[in-house]
């Protein structure tokens, strides 16, 4: 074997560890960037004002806590998308964290809706379909922890 051969299978190999390499550092950055957008979210204001809320029997005030919590998640969702996660692992799962704050949001829009017009059923049921939504996040973000250590 050539000298040259040699060089270009140790440049080849070298090639193919660092770009492993990097797209470790970009999961590892993207990872902070992904969590440091969901902890503001959370921790925000409009975060603290959705959480004071309470949970009032008026049927004009719950609908006004659904829209203020719907525009929160969409919020999420808007932050999430601007993010332009690229890495192979972390993408998909932030784009379903993503679809779970429009799914909230909408399910949420709805609950709002139902109640401005007296069905108070309709209401009941989209609340319950909210629930089903908000039960997907904590195994994603179980997930997303694993992949982000």
């Amino acid at each position: 074997m050539s000298r040259f051969a040699s060089d270009q299978r140790t440049l080849l190999c070298a090639i193919v560890l660092l770009s492993g390499g990097c797209g470790k550092f970009q999961q590892a950055r993207e990872c902070g960037t992904f969590v440091k957008t969901v902890n503001a979210w959370l921790t925000g204001p409009e975060a603290q004002s959705v959480a004071d809320a309470g949970t009032s029997s008026d049927p004009k005030q719950v609908a006004e806590q659904a829209r203020q919590t719907a525009q929160h998640y969409a919020e999420l969702s808007k932050r999430l998308s601007a993010l332009h996660i690229q890495s192979e692992d972390l993408a998909p799962r932030v784009e379903r964290y993503e679809q779970i704050a429009n799914s909230a949001a909408s399910t949420l829009y709805d609950v709002a809706e139902a109640l401005d017009h007296g069905d108070l059923e309709k209401a009941r049921q989209k609340r319950v379909e909210f629930d089903t939504v908000a039960q997907r996040e904590p195994p994603l973000v179980k997930e997303i922890n694993g992949l982000c250590r």
